[in-house]
């Protein structure tokens, strides 16, 4: 009898030590991205992986499921993991996960960065095993700083409401041409603009999102247009026309009440003028990040989105709104000109 309770009780035990190993719950958070060649990030590639690291990811991995607690929650099945699309990093479609790898205290994320003409193309997203003790801690640390951040753009927005920056000039009437451009599928679209200007195909790599449309140099269904000004450059600052046939829709009001950074100065039926505010971790206060406009047309099965962004960080003389008013309003004065021929 006892010769076969004790196979028995081995059985239970191994099945037990079983259970407890596939229920073990571990701990993760983001710690680090670097190019798996080890040279360093520069000019807006830089920016771009850094917006990265501020998402802090942290996540509780249980069995196949990582759990995610922050920067939102929401939940993943590493079985599944095939795009960092999952990981809700939206604006990131031309980054290309080839792999991953859980090896001790450490787990990576493996991407080829399309979006850069450098060679070193291969990057890592790099998290650590910490303690429950830490990451409870980490994650309301994190959740008491976003309050704090988020009062603080309140506060500003309420200040710009009583102060504003934005210095907006009556616009004038132009003389206009007639220019059609092409949406990526080879459709016309006609548009009146200003004798001053040229529309040029974009030879740069730009990517920008209106709600849930992505529109990029390396992005499918997208037409970029430069907007050439016979004696004024701009440069990254001047307007730009974004065309796309993504099939999502697009509305002036949701994209403003789902974008918490932006507060609008002014608004009309199809356009909006107003301010991009971010939040200074080093000085913790908000700060206007930029000036912009945007003016959106429906043409057909096509977004025509006509749209600056004047950034502080571009500024000779940082900050410098006498130079940032200039350039807002040259630019508001090209877009309000612009006008789909026939609407």
């Amino acid at each position: 009898m006892n010769a076969i309770k004790l196979p028995l009780i081995i059985l239970l035990t191994l099945v037990c030590l079983s259970c407890n190993s596939q229920d073990k719950e571990t701990y993760w958070k983001l710690e680090d991205i670097y190019r798996a060649d080890k040279k360093p990030f520069i000019g807006l590639t830089a920016l771009s992986m850094q917006e990265i690291l501020d998402y802090n990811f942290h996540f509780m991995k249980r069995n196949d499921s990582l759990n995610f607690e922050l920067p939102e929650k929401f939940q993943l099945d590493i079985n599944q993991f095939k795009s960092l699309r999952q990981l809700n990093i939206t604006a990131k479609d031309y980054y290309e996960m080839y792999g991953y790898e859980f090896s001790g205290d450490r787990f990576v994320i493996k991407f080829k960065d399309n979006a850069t003409m450098s060679d070193s193309k291969n990057t890592v997203i790099e998290f650590k095993r910490i303690t429950k003790d830490e990451f409870m801690n980490s994650v309301e640390e994190a959740i008491v700083g976003k309050k704090k951040r988020l009062e603080s753009i309140n506060s500003l927005k309420n200040e710009l409401e009583k102060q504003p920056k934005i210095a907006l000039n009556s616009v004038n009437k132009l003389p206009l041409k007639s220019q059609s451009i092409l949406t990526d599928k080879g459709g016309e679209i006609f548009l009146k603009i200003p004798n001053e200007i040229e529309l040029k195909e974009s030879g740069d790599i730009k990517n920008e999102t209106f709600g849930q449309i992505k529109i990029g140099t390396l992005k499918d269904n997208s037409k970029i247009y430069d907007v050439e000004h016979k004696e004024d450059d701009y440069g990254l600052k001047q307007l730009t026309i974004w065309v796309s046939t993504d099939t999502s829709s697009f509305n002036m009001d949701e994209y403003i009440s789902e974008n918490p950074n932006i507060h609008v100065f002014r608004k009309d039926k199809n356009s909006i003028v107003g301010y991009d505010i971010d939040y200074d971790f080093e000085n913790e206060r908000a700060e206007i990040h930029s000036f912009f406009c945007l003016k959106y047309y429906k043409v057909g099965d096509s977004h025509v989105f006509i749209y600056s962004d004047v950034y502080r960080s571009q500024m000779k003389n940082f900050p410098n709104l006498e130079e940032m008013n200039k350039i807002l309003n040259f630019n508001y004065s090209i877009s309000e000109n612009i006008a789909i021929k026939g609407n």
